[in-house]
């Protein structure tokens, strides 16, 4: 699976991978009774047709980590911008429809997208990376379900209440590849912010010891708060992105050389250079 990978223009050489169809956008708690879910399909090119693809729904921490739901996409096309919505009825232009309400779970779940036919995926078939185009585990503060991950070569479970906004946010893929968290956006750009570009102070946050030697780094906040933390390397590939409770980070799996980190909390994020001898 390949998704969007966007290198900063100071550093990197722009290239990119892309599949034909992923998943960009996913609201699955709003307030009260949830009945405005959705997941967002983008396409590299408009009208896309999407026969012979189905979207699957993976039920985490249960019983194996199975499927509750197949939705079949034969017969459909993405639109004009390349945008396809699956959602509850109440879904203004929705492309299909689910029911009125609490139609997609709110996590440790999982969204996948398959090039296979829906016969083959019965409720309660067991998650699986076989035909798999592109997916995302989920959740709305909830501890990771590493067996789902796992199930569907996922390394990173993306937290709908990153900011505390579970219920008028939604998760949306960002230029990297990674999922941020704001507010919904159907139909129309995600509202992430661009790799490399700073909407904050760099004070607000700080990184030490930089140069690193000995497998961790500390990221320090000025604001109390989860932290999202993303590294790439010079070729502008992701190699951590993680939700950072504390202050220190495990980096212990990189190498020597020169890196990325994307740090954002909330409304405010940073792009810094970590150099690891």
């Amino acid at each position: 699976m390949m998704k969007k990978i966007t290198l900063l223009a100071s550093l990197f050489i722009t290239f990119a991978s892309f599949s034909q169809v992923s998943i960009n956008e996913i609201d699955s708690d709003q307030t009260s009774t949830d009945t405005q879910e959705f997941i967002e399909l983008l396409s590299d090119t408009p009208n896309f047709s999407l026969d012979g693809y189905i979207v699957v729904l993976f039920n985490g921490n249960s019983t194996d980590n199975v499927s509750y739901t197949t939705i079949d996409l034969t017969g459909f096309q993405t639109d004009a911008d390349g945008y396809f919505i699956i959602g509850s009825d109440a879904v203004s232009g929705a492309d299909v429809t689910l029911g009125a309400s609490n139609t997609i779970q709110n996590g440790p779940d999982a969204v996948a997208i398959y090039q296979d036919e829906a016969a083959n995926f019965p409720n309660e078939t067991p998650a699986t990376t076989t035909n798999l185009i592109d997916a995302i585990v989920y959740g709305t503060d909830d501890d990771d379900d590493a067996d789902l991950l796992a199930a569907l070569g996922e390394t990173v479970q993306y937290d709908e209440d990153i900011n505390g906004n579970k219920d008028t946010e939604s998760l949306q893929l960002n230029t990297d590849g990674s999922y941020c968290a704001a507010e919904p956006t159907v139909r129309v750009e995600n509202g992430c912010e661009p790799l490399g570009v700073n909407s904050t102070d760099e004070s607000q946050f700080s990184m030490y010891p930089n140069p690193a030697s000995n497998g961790f780094v500390n990221i320090v906040s000025k604001i109390n708060g989860k932290k999202q933390v993303s590294i790439f390397n010079v070729l502008g590939k992701l190699v951590i992105n993680t939700t950072l409770t504390g202050e220190r980070l495990n980096i212990a799996t990189l190498t020597s050389g020169i890196y990325i980190v994307k740090i954002s909390q909330g409304s405010n994020y940073v792009s810094k250079k970590l150099v690891i001898k």
